[in-house]
């Protein structure tokens, strides 16, 4: 079974679009790879793979942490205000 060349063209187009949109992300995260697999491989001290598995994974717990925290709209207000709210 071999897909339809219509197809094919589309999901590469796509394809296309998505890394010229996202190059900055994708060349971050090789980046990012590039250099955890040069120290995991090339490192012998456990205390290097800990701090190079680890900074990129904290600082990405930050940003999303960070990201929920702005997604709050008026209905998804703290608890401590709803029962102020109510109590008015």
């Amino acid at each position: 079974m071999s897909i339809p060349p219509p197809l094919l063209l589309l999901l590469v187009v796509l394809a296309l679009v998505a890394v010229v949109v996202l190059w900055k992300l994708l060349a971050t995260a090789g980046l990012i790879g590039l250099a955890q697999w040069l120290v995991i491989t090339q490192a012998e001290e456990p205390t290097a793979v800990v701090v190079v598995v680890g900074v990129p994974a904290l600082v990405l717990a930050v940003l999303l942490r960070r990201l929920r925290r702005t997604d709050r709209g008026p209905s998804r207000s703290p608890l401590y205000l709803r029962r102020q709210e109510v109590s008015r």
